[in-house]
């Protein structure tokens, strides 16, 4: 769908309606309608960086650590790693943040504003994100996905899901055969008899893992056991108890522990790997102008199992037309958006309204143009 002016605007959200109860509506204004939902640490650079334009997701850790230590004036004591990754992203670093605003208008403005992609058709994302997955900057999972920006490129969680699975896996298997040996068919005894549980090294192997997790599976979907349904929870509660211990005993996830805990000492030492594949919004505090004005909220990104990867925001989220299509705002309109928008107060003078950011504005309110004859 096309907006040309803001009576498209008004019209395409009267038709879209309301979020739905337990949802709250989001907007992103992008330039150029090619861009993706993409934090900045996470983009490419072929113009900087030609040699490596994934430079800055490589170097994400010791960027953070160099912006912390070289300006520690800047920073609270009280600061949360949130609020420190908002700080430095407002003097424009690139972080794991992404940008959301409240107001369909900023959004609007983004989408349009003058520089380079000013010949590029821009677009309108709408989010409607599930209030769950609204935080607040003091967040448990806020301060998880935080503090994965402090781990170096390597960070991966793969081997370690494998590994807690596999561990998850034997002890759950021998939780039922010290219960329910009686109910186990001598098929299932006859499979069992082929691992030998002794030897971990043997068990981890590519085949045996895959064997053991089939074997769970059997054994808690047989019938003598899948109708004790207070004993088949005992056993999911084993597993998840015992993937999370071990997960939780790994180098990696014990220093990224380590960074979480000193930023917030209260956290319970226990982190569930589904967290670090999250995308949430988080509600800033409004202790910036700029965020103010704004209506600003964020996008804050967590990892797909590797840091290097970038966990995705659901496609449940995003917003369509009634037709099923995004909201473009071709190239040419973006001229007379931007002098509809004035009209409503929303230029970059009020978005933006540091010092520094007020000059261009405020010096060409006095350039005199040729008066036609």
């Amino acid at each position: 769908m096309e907006i040309k002016n803001l009576r498209d605007l008004i019209d395409a959200l009267n038709k879209l309606g309301e979020p739905e109860l337990g949802y709250t509506r989001f907007f992103r204004g992008h330039s150029r309608s090619s861009y993706r939902l993409e934090p900045g640490i996470y983009r490419s650079d072929n113009i900087k960086s030609p040699s490596d334009p994934l430079y800055l997701i490589k170097n994400e850790d010791k960027i953070i650590r160099d912006a912390l230590t070289n300006c520690p004036d800047a920073f609270s004591s009280s600061d949360t790693l949130f609020e420190k990754l908002v700080k430095i992203q407002h003097y424009g670093y690139a972080t794991r943040l992404l940008d959301l605003t409240s107001n369909a208008l900023v959004a609007l403005y983004f989408a349009v504003q003058e520089g380079n992609n000013e010949a590029s058709d821009g677009e309108l994302i709408i989010l409607d994100i599930p209030d769950a997955e609204i935080k607040y900057n003091d967040s448990d999972v806020v301060a998880i996905l935080s503090a994965i920006s402090l781990r170096n490129n390597s960070f991966s969680i793969e081997n370690y899901i494998k590994i807690a699975k596999l561990q998850a896996i034997i002890t759950s298997i021998t939780y039922i055969l010290t219960n329910k040996r009686e109910s186990i068919s001598s098929e299932m005894e006859s499979r069992l008899g082929k691992i030998d549980f002794t030897n971990y090294q043997n068990i981890t192997r590519g085949k045996n893992v895959e064997e053991l997790s089939k074997i769970y599976r059997d054994l808690i979907s047989d019938n003598s056991i899948e109708n004790d349904v207070l004993f088949v929870k005992s056993v999911e509660e084993k597993y998840d108890k015992e993937f999370k211990e071990f997960f939780n005993k790994q180098s990696e996830i014990a220093r990224l522990l380590h960074d979480i805990r000193n930023d917030k000492p209260s956290f319970a030492p226990i982190i569930n790997q589904k967290d670090l594949a999250r995308v949430v919004c988080v509600r800033a505090k409004l202790n910036n102008p700029r965020i103010v004005r704004q209506q600003g909220s964020f996008l804050l990104f967590g990892m797909n199992n590797k840091k290097e990867i970038q966990a995705e925001v659901s496609s449940d989220w995003k917003r369509l037309s009634k037709d099923g299509e995004c909201f473009i705002i071709k190239s040419e309109a973006k001229q007379r958006i931007l002098r509809e928008l004035k009209a409503f107060g929303i230029s970059r003078q009020n978005l933006f309204p540091e010092l520094d950011s007020q000059a261009k504005d405020i010096m060409e309110k006095y350039i005199v143009y040729e008066q036609s004859a």
